[in-house]
C-alpha cells in the first residue's frame, strides 16, 4: 500500500510538472536551432513558387542576399505572432543585402487576405500542400511550422530554427553576418 501511494505522489508530480513545462513552453515559445541539420553548410536547393500575382518566382533571384527563407501558414499561431516582427526586420535591413522570402503552406485566398491585412513588405510564395516536400528539402524533416532557414550570401545553408524566430534573435543573426543598424 505504501509503495502504491509512493507511486500515485511520484507520478502525479511529474505529471503536474510536465504540464506546467507544456503551458509555459505554448505561452513563451523558443525558436529550436538544429545544429545537427544535414541541410546545414550545404548549397540552397534551386525552387521555384508562384507569388500572389501569379509570377512565377526563382530562388536564384535573390543569389548574393542573406534570406531568411520562412515556412509558415496562416493557421499557425506561431507564424503569425514572428510575422509583424519579419515586416520590421525587412524594413529596417532590406536595403544592406537582406531578404525574407515567406513560403505559405497554404491555400492561396487566405494567404492573400493575411498579407493585405498585416501589410506584408516581402514577398509570400504559394506552396501550398508541395511545401512539405519544399520544406524537407531544406531540413525540415518533421514538418514544424514556423520553420525558418537562413541563407548566406554564398547560397548556402548556414542555420535553420524551429519555432518562432524572435526580433532579437534574428538581430543576432544578422549581425553575425554583418548586417546592422
Amino acid at each position: 500500500m505504501k509503495n502504491t501511494l509512493m507511486f500515485i505522489a511520484v507520478a502525479l508530480i511529474a505529471g503536474s510538472t510536465g504540464y506546467a513545462l507544456q503551458q509555459s513552453l505554448n505561452q513563451n515559445p523558443m525558436p529550436t536551432q538544429v545544429q545537427n541539420n544535414p541541410a546545414i553548410g550545404q548549397q540552397r536547393p534551386e525552387f521555384a513558387a508562384l507569388d500572389l500575382d501569379g509570377e512565377l518566382r526563382n530562388i536564384k533571384e535573390w543569389d548574393g542576399k542573406i534570406v531568411f527563407l520562412n515556412f509558415w501558414a496562416t493557421w499557425c499561431p506561431p507564424c503569425l505572432k514572428e510575422i509583424p516582427e519579419f515586416i520590421e526586420l525587412q524594413n529596417s535591413y532590406g536595403d544592406q543585402g537582406f531578404q525574407i522570402i515567406g513560403l505559405a503552406i497554404d491555400d492561396e485566398e487566405a494567404v492573400r487576405q493575411y498579407v493585405e491585412e498585416v501589410g506584408m513588405n516581402y514577398p509570400s510564395l504559394v506552396v501550398e500542400a508541395d511545401g512539405i516536400g519544399l520544406a524537407k528539402r531544406f531540413g525540415n524533416g518533421i514538418g514544424a511550422l514556423p520553420y525558418t532557414v537562413i541563407i548566406n550570401r554564398d547560397g548556402e545553408i548556414s542555420d535553420t530554427f524551429r519555432g518562432e524566430l524572435s526580433k532579437i534573435r534574428a538581430k543576432e543573426l544578422l549581425k553575425e553576418r554583418g548586417i546592422h543598424l
